[in-house]
């Protein structure tokens, strides 16, 4: 039976923030020394793939599948963080894959 449920998936890149010092010994191993770029999309269904994300929380159970970047959080906690910054952009997803809106 395929999977029904509407995920959220977020995947972090790490990216220096001045990439003119990357050729200094450690520079990338200073936590403060990175920015991540956050890239959010929302699917029907999980593929494998998928898997290799950072975040994946399961919007139709309310439920997170996969918290690697910010564990120890509850759903409402990080749902609440994506759908401050990206609300436009869920509500429309969600429409689009069964009509309804997320708030």
């Amino acid at each position: 039976m395929a999977d029904k449920n509407i995920y959220l998936i977020t995947k972090y890149a790490g990216i220096p923030k001045d990439p003119s010092q990357t050729h200094k010994a450690g520079y990338m191993l200073d936590p403060n020394n990175i920015h991540y770029d956050e890239q959010v999309y929302i699917a029907r269904g999980l593929k494998d793939k998928d898997l290799k994300n950072q975040v994946i929380l399961n919007l139709t159970e309310q439920k997170i599948v996969k918290n690697t970047f910010n564990p120890g959080k509850t759903f409402e906690d990080v749902f609440t963080h994506y759908y401050e910054a990206y609300s436009e952009y869920i509500n429309d997803c969600v429409n689009q894959l069964n009509g309804d809106t997320l708030s």
